[in-house]
């Protein structure tokens, strides 16, 4: 009797650790996300804040937008970007977060050039786009519920010739 008591013994403890594993990673899998973006106090202001301690989500999952749409915001963009320091052609992606109350934050870069290949933005690149999107007034969140909610946006900078030419 004692033989199978201790092989019960064994059999609970290893599936308990196997519930426990699977358990931490579907935690870890379902509260991180590809692309998110954390506080980064070398770039990030510290005077911008998230409405929520929960997951940031996609503009697209909860609706936000810009008064005007694409249209507005090239209005506004087109005149006052440069492109200085970047490569002279590619598509430049800025992510960032647009909070509750329709402030903007925690500016992220992307680059690839006309060959497709990643370019690193410089730090005083990323901090001019910011400046510009910061400046943007019409931002406005997404909801669920009728709760306003953090959320994901992006805008993508077309560069040719050194000259930027088109945003969406």
């Amino acid at each position: 009797m004692s033989f199978f008591k201790s092989k019960l013994n064994i059999w609970l403890l290893v599936s308990s650790l196997i519930a426990g594993l699977l358990s931490l990673w579907l935690y870890f899998k379902f509260t991180q996300h590809v692309g998110d973006i954390s506080f980064d106090g070398t770039v990030d202001s510290s005077d911008f804040e998230l409405c929520g301690d929960y997951r940031v989500l996609q503009y697209y999952q909860v609706g936000t937008y810009f008064q005007g749409g694409k249209k507005a915001i090239k209005e506004k963009l087109l005149p006052n970007v440069n492109a200085d320091g970047l490569p002279s052609n590619g598509l430049l992606t800025i992510r960032f977060v647009v909070n509750c109350h329709g402030e903007t934050g925690y500016f992220r870069a992307h680059m690839i050039d006309s060959n497709l290949s990643r370019v690193e933005v410089p730090k005083q690149g990323l901090e001019h786009f910011g400046t510009l999107i910061t400046k943007l007034d019409g931002w406005v969140p997404g909801k669920i519920q009728d709760d306003p909610m953090d959320s994901y946006a992006q805008i993508v900078f077309k560069i040719e010739n050194g000259t930027i030419t088109d945003i969406f």
